[in-house]
């Protein structure tokens, strides 16, 4: 039996912006596929 791979399976997580609204992976999935990625600051 194969298993997904680690790169195109993400846990559910919500997650607060500057403005204090929410955003939602599930909520974000209901509109399709979604491409997650994370940029380190550069302060």
């Amino acid at each position: 039996m194969s298993h997904p791979s680690p790169l195109a399976v993400a846990p559910m997580f919500e997650l607060p912006t500057q403005k204090g609204d929410v955003w939602s992976l599930a909520r974000l999935l209901e509109k399709g596929p979604v491409l997650l990625a994370f940029h380190r600051g550069t302060w």
